[in-house]
């Protein structure tokens, strides 16, 4: 036992002995450390006023500076706050650390810490989480630093890379951002406050916390006064300093957009000719804070914005959040390019693949209850007044905003199909396979950015011919020549439909009113949309000229009070349209191409209107579907005698019922119906091995003349299923070869049998 006491402590010695000792032989030099030479990379809008100054690469503001070209009040403030010994100790303060284990020791928790400024430089310079192994790498990092470098050098060092709020790093950076000064020329009051910031830059924010970074002011000067730094009576009157700061917007009027784009920025570029205008960026920056404080009782915190010029795709104004500078709203999150669920904003590119499939804004689509199953369970999806309206035209279920005739619309379509549409748009972040999304695609399940939204709707301002957003102009005073061709998504004729519908008042008011807010003076197209539990709420839209996005929400995710697209971000919407053409002339009706012709509908079947019609529309379609058109006339109305009756088919009779409406069956066939019409005689199933058998299932079901009458299904001979009214229902597949037969408890004569198989 005395051996292997003796052998560990002596490893523990030679341990101890190496991990001082070895730093002198692998010495961290100035060249080991040298920061990239940053430059200012200077942003400009399209008129050539200055937007922002970003001094440095890699999206954080920073320049160099040398110890000599600091204020010696920050100098004896950095010291006197972080490490009162530092040019006593060669790494390490084995007081301070002795000093601190027994303070948290008698408090049971920590309370003080031990880290010198050349440890804090060594996490600078390799950040990793606060855990035991890497304090070590840490502190052998800073043996490494002390045994290369003179005291001189590493205090630059850390000067330079001091976290100073925000995007801004080093000494320099801070002093002219907040105070427009050099850091040679801070005087004691405000070297003082900006030494208070990186004890917690993010919680102390000279714009956003001045109580608490005031708090920690007076600590330092406290600290110095003790230390014989300066007196009490300065160290109590720089704290009583009015300190003026730069406006925030003086030099940050549009950080999101800046910064994003600084990491697209080829090597080099030094002045930025952007897309912007300024005063458009301001507008819409100064609407965004009077819509939210409207909404500030209903729980609503932040907002973004872009607009778009639909000829160019330039990028017009980009807000990615309501106050940058907030940390408690997130301000630095943008909202732009944040991945949040769309709600209803995708329903114009699924109703727009469904009339390139054969629909039109005729078309009808059953809005009554119904079920599917996805593998999270029964999904019946809802309106968002909770409303069926039974029998609509694809025009109301569009520009309501319908939830039932979109889901239906799409599992006719099919997930796939419309996911492989909306890639096809732009939208890279829906990258799970279709069965993940499933139907509730049609309602935003997916993930996608104001960004990417925005530009999809701009190709449909576009008549359907799509272009990447441009966001500069010149990059060194040298134009830049777009290298993005357009490339045709669709037809005119098809996107013309769908403009027209999104700006048409009257199709919406069944859900949205007649003063909806969405109803401007001029003709828009646009959109809403809400996120599930009203996180997010979404307005999207366009006119001849420009092209909006708005959200409205909250970047941690708490629902808002009820608000909606229409009551958020709707009434944002509408103030920037407004103002954006308060001193242009309003533009005017959208462009409509050829291959459309205008007919006459009756409002309630779509078709062209029979003679018991009470009321007739004029409605848009594509010549292609002219011929139909004229072959099929409104059954839905009835002349008996001088009154005309409504009739509904089978489908809308238990939705008739529930609303008391009298519908009467439709005229009894010659031939009594009773078919199997799901699965057909012969079919094959094959089973996906990748998804959960409990949703791989195939949809029995029977048409006959008398719903009301009841069904027994036999498989292979045994009974699984009875049935009323509704003779439809989901079974489960497994493999295996089948009969499945329909009969009529009623009547012996009516039976159908067909006979299917599933493999795997």
């Amino acid at each position: 036992m005395r051996k292997i006491f003796l052998t560990g402590f002596a490893g523990v010695v030679l341990l101890a002995v190496l991990f001082r000792v070895t730093p002198f032989l692998l010495p961290l030099t100035v060249n080991d450390i040298r920061q990239k030479q940053f430059h200012s990379v200077k942003f400009y809008d399209r008129h050539g006023n200055l937007l922002q100054e970003v001094l440095s690469q890699n999206a954080s503001r920073a320049v160099r500076v040398e110890l000599e070209r600091v204020s010696p009040y920050f100098l004896q403030a950095v010291i006197a706050a972080e490490d009162r010994h530092f040019y006593r100790h060669r790494g390490i303060d084995y007081g301070a650390v002795l000093r601190a284990i027994w303070q948290n020791l008698r408090s049971g928790r920590v309370v003080s810490g031990a880290s010198t400024i050349t440890l804090q430089l060594a996490r600078l310079l390799n950040p990793k989480p606060r855990t035991l192994l890497n304090k070590i790498r840490e502190a052998y990092t800073a043996f490494r630093l002390e045994a290369g470098l003179s005291k001189a050098k590493i205090l630059e060092a850390y000067l330079n890379r001091l976290p100073m709020g925000g995007n801004l790093h080093g000494v320099e950076s801070a002093a002219r951002a907040y105070f427009g000064v050099a850091a040679a020329d801070l005087n004691l009051a405000q070297a003082t406050f900006l030494a208070a910031i990186p004890n917690s830059p993010t919680r102390l924010n000279p714009y956003h916390n001045r109580t608490a970074i005031k708090k920690r002011q007076a600590f330092i000067l406290q600290r110095m006064a003790k230390l014989g730094m300066i007196s009490s009576r300065r160290a109590s009157d720089a704290l009583k300093a009015d300190l003026r700061l730069r406006p925030q917007n003086s030099s940050f009027l549009a950080p999101h957009f800046t910064f994003s784009l600084l990491q697209r920025l080829p090597e080099g570029v030094q002045t930025v000719q952007t897309t912007l205008d300024a005063e458009l960026q301001k507008m819409v920056q100064e609407q965004i804070q009077l819509v939210l404080a409207r909404l500030k009782d209903f729980h609503v915190t932040n907002a973004a914005a872009i607009l778009v010029d639909n000829r160019s795709g330039e990028v017009l104004a980009y807000v990615g959040s309501a106050d940058f500078f907030n940390p408690e709203i997130d301000g630095q999150v943008d909202g732009v390019r944040a991945l949040r669920q769309p709600g209803s904003t995708l329903k114009p590119f699924l109703y727009l693949l469904a009339m390139e499939q054969g629909f039109n804004p005729t078309s009808l689509i059953s809005d009554i209850a119904t079920a599917y199953r996805m593998p999270t369970g029964i999904y019946s999806p809802q309106n968002y007044s909770e409303n069926f309206h039974g029998p609509v035209r694809l025009r109301e279920a569009l520009a309501n905003s319908l939830n039932v005739p979109a889901v239906r619309t799409l599992a006719k379509i099919g997930t796939a199909n419309f996911l492989r549409r909306l890639r096809e748009y732009g939208f890279d972040s829906l990258t799970r396979e279709a069965d993940y999304y499933g139907v509730g695609l049609a309602l935003g399940d997916g993930e996608v950015t104001l960004y990417q939204l925005t530009r999809a709707y701009l190709c449909l301002a576009r008549q359907g011919r799509f272009l990447p957003l441009r966001e500069y102009i010149r990059l060194n005073g040298k134009a830049v020549v777009s290298v993005f061709a357009e490339k045709t998504l669709s037809t005119p004729q098809l996107n013309f439909l769908i403009t027209n519908i999104l700006s048409d008042p009257q199709a919406r008011t069944v859900e949205f009113g007649f003063q909806s807010v969405l109803n401007l003076p001029f003709p828009c197209a646009v959109k809403t949309g809400t996120s599930f539990r009203f996180c997010d709420n979404w307005t999207v839209g366009y006119t001849r000229d420009y092209t909006l996005g708005v959200w409205v929400g909250n970047f941690d995710h708490i629902p808002m009070m009820k608000v909606s697209g229409v009551t958020g971000a709707g009434p944002l919407f509408r103030n920037i349209m407004l103002l954006l053409y308060d001193r242009k002339e309003e533009p005017g009706e959208f462009p409509r191409p050829e291959g459309l012709v205008r007919v006459q509908i009756c409002p309630l079947s779509g078709k062209r209107p029979g003679p018991a019609c009470p009321s007739v529309l004029e409605e848009w379609i594509p010549e292609r579907d002219l011929a139909r058109f004229r072959q099929e006339v409104c059954q839905m109305h009835r002349r008996a005698g001088q009154v005309t009756k409504t009739v509904l088919p089978n489908r809308f009779r238990k939705w008739a019922q529930q609303m008391g409406l009298a519908v009467e069956s439709p005229p009894k066939s010659p031939q009594e119906r009773f078919a199997i019409v799901n699965p057909r005689n012969g079919a094959v199933y094959h089973r996906l091995p990748d998804l959960d058998p409990r949703y791989q299932t195939i949809r029995f079901q029977l048409d006959c003349s008398h719903p009301e009458q009841e069904v027994a299904w036999y498989l292979n001979g045994q009974l699984i299923r009875r049935t009323r009214n509704e003779h439809t229902f989901l079974w489960q597949a497994t493999p295996g070869q089948y009969r499945l037969k329909a009969k009529s408890l009623s009547s012996d004569a009516l039976q159908d049998e067909v006979g299917f198989s599933v493999k795997e």
